[in-house]
């Protein structure tokens, strides 16, 4: 029979900008396979036309699609991630600043292989309707007044 692994700690990277539904598919798959989740707030240290968003709106509305999710209790940290154009680096500040861990979950290939190369098991989550669901074409579509609500959550 294959066993599947089961994790304690999930570590969830992203820039949500904006928090779609290809992020809340993300997070649902992750919480399958983790019993908790921290989530990492990518590019922080940034604003510019790809993060409009302030890592505090992030959080918020990170914030309330776990409360209406009901995941309060398995979300335990949430962290804001500078860039840091230093693979090794940026990782130390992660291991530095995030609870601990025991398996990353990601569907970035920079992300992976960032982990994989020193051991850190990765659970790799496949982009949900990346077509519709990128962050870059809701960002465009409300930048230019197009119809961009029926891509993020409702508590969005």
């Amino acid at each position: 029979m294959n066993h599947i692994p089961h994790f304690h700690t999930g570590l969830i990277i992203g820039r949500f900008q904006p928090f779609h539904l290809g992020h809340l598919y993300l997070f649902r798959e992750a919480l399958k396979q983790v019993d908790q989740v921290i989530v990492g707030i990518g590019s922080v240290n940034v604003h510019d036309a790809d993060n409009p968003f302030s890592q505090k709106e992030i959080e918020t509305t990170i914030n309330n699609v776990i409360h209406s999710e009901k995941w309060d209790a398995r979300v335990i940290q949430m962290f804001g991630i500078p860039d840091i154009h230093n693979d090794e680096k940026w990782r130390n500040f992660i291991e530095k600043y995030s609870t601990p861990f025991d398996v990353v979950v990601s569907h970035n290939d920079w992300v992976t292989r960032i982990f994989k190369k020193v051991g850190i098991p990765v659970i790799e989550i496949p982009f949900f309707k990346r077509d519709i669901y990128e962050g870059a074409k809701i960002r465009e579509l409300m930048r230019s007044g197009g119809e961009w609500k029926n891509r993020v959550p409702q508590i969005v």
